[in-house]
């Protein structure tokens, strides 16, 4: 099982092209004979900035750290995840709107507020941002939010939702340049 998750990503890789592709499947195993799929962004980390590998592994999201710093120690961090974007009639508002919503449904002390969009360089539609606060999770107490859309080398369309998360809006505010120079790149 392993290895036609290894195949998988050298097929996207090799094959399909991944320079001209933005979002990357990957196949891997899933427990009970199960192959799950998985999306990630080809991505830069921005200046000063590393892909931590690790815990991005273990955690199933890309994760971006400042260099010298890990998962463990970084304040703040930088992730992404990738959702494949089924319902095409949804709007990319619409699904900030319900994955806002949701969210507030589970962080009852929470709140959100939207912040100006960030235009992107490469053509693609702005990305929606929002800020959260959540006191109730020291170390999410504060969190910037930036949700926009990508396709892969077939044109198939994913959402992209980029978070800086800390433990205080001091360490999100120090991050916010490296920040928005990902979401203008990305």
């Amino acid at each position: 099982m392993r290895r036609l998750g290894l195949i998988a990503a050298l097929s996207a890789a090799f094959i399909g092209g991944a320079a001209q592709a933005e979002v990357q499947k990957f196949i891997n195993p899933c427990g009970a004979q199960k192959l799950c799929t998985s999306y990630r962004l080809v991505l830069t980390p921005p200046d000063g900035w590393v892909l931590d590998a690790k815990a991005s592994s273990d955690n199933g999201v890309q994760i971006m750290v400042p260099k010298g710093e890990t998962f463990a120690t970084a304040e703040p961090l930088i992730y992404v995840q990738v959702f494949y974007h089924a319902d095409k009639q949804q709007s990319l508002a619409d699904f900030a709107g319900v994955s806002n919503a949701r969210w507030l449904a589970a962080h009852k002390t929470a709140k959100i507020s939207a912040l100006a969009a960030v235009e992107r360089n490469n053509g693609q539609p702005a990305f929606l941002r929002f800020a959260y606060q959540n006191p109730a999770s020291p170390q999410q107490a504060y969190e910037v939010g930036a949700f926009g859309l990508d396709s892969d080398k077939d044109g198939n369309q994913f959402v992209l939702d980029v978070v800086m998360t800390g433990s205080s809006k001091a360490a999100v505010d120090r991050a916010d340049i490296a920040y928005l120079a990902f979401l203008k790149t990305h």
